[in-house]
């Protein structure tokens, strides 16, 4: 699994003009992010348009994401899901 500079993961996915999604799990752990990469990958294996992809992860992961899609002109299009970070403390020095 090669990891983004951003720190996203890339998918190849070809589907209503978008060639990829980038999966990231800021404050995750590399296991963490590697089971939503697969995860994400079986789903949109069988979901072939955004919204399928939007409704299907919904499913799956109530709650715990944001999906966002990149339309650049001069780059390729691709869908972006953040999965929000672990619920944590607040710093207790602060």
């Amino acid at each position: 699994m090669l990891v983004e500079p951003d720190g996203s993961v890339r998918i190849a996915w070809q589907a209503d003009g978008y060639e990829a999604i980038h999966v990231a799990a800021r404050f995750r752990s590399r296991e963490e992010l590697t089971s939503y990469v697969q995860r994400v990958a079986d789903i949109a294996l069988l979901n072939r348009t955004l919204s399928e992809l939007r409704s299907v992860l919904r499913q799956e992961f109530p709650g715990a994401f944001d999906l966002t899609t990149r339309q650049p002109q001069d780059r390729p299009w691709r869908v972006v899901i953040s999965f929000h970070p672990p619920q944590g403390r607040p710093n207790p020095d602060l």
